[in-house]
């Protein structure tokens, strides 16, 4: 999938609009239209490391050198969700987490 269309189908995932993006990048929504369009072909480096990190994405997958894996964002997202878990959680629930993760991963 073009860059072009990563930008749009995460910024449209995340439920952010292009003023908010260009806000958080530190660029005009203009210059977000033209990235979604493919009108602009090379972004600079510093517009490329903001948007992937607004985003959620690698920013190979942003220079058209990887391949955009929606499983992988997914997997980051729900790790990270777990790690926020983890640190609120005592040994106890913890563990009948870990053994329920544990019977889910047996069973595949």
């Amino acid at each position: 999938m073009k860059a072009n269309k990563v930008i749009k189908m995460r910024r449209l995932d995340l439920g952010l609009t292009q003023k908010e993006i260009a806000d958080r990048c530190g660029v005009t929504e203009a210059t977000v239209s033209r990235w979604e369009s493919g009108d602009i072909k090379s972004m600079r480096r510093g517009n490329i490391a903001a948007l992937a990190r607004v985003l959620d994405v690698p920013p190979s997958v942003l220079m058209d050198w990887e391949e955009f894996d929606a499983e992988m964002i997914e997997r980051k997202k729900m790790t990270k969700e777990l790690c926020d878990l983890a640190n609120v959680a005592d040994l106890k629930h913890l563990q009948i987490a870990y053994d329920l993760l544990k019977k889910l991963e047996d069973s595949k």
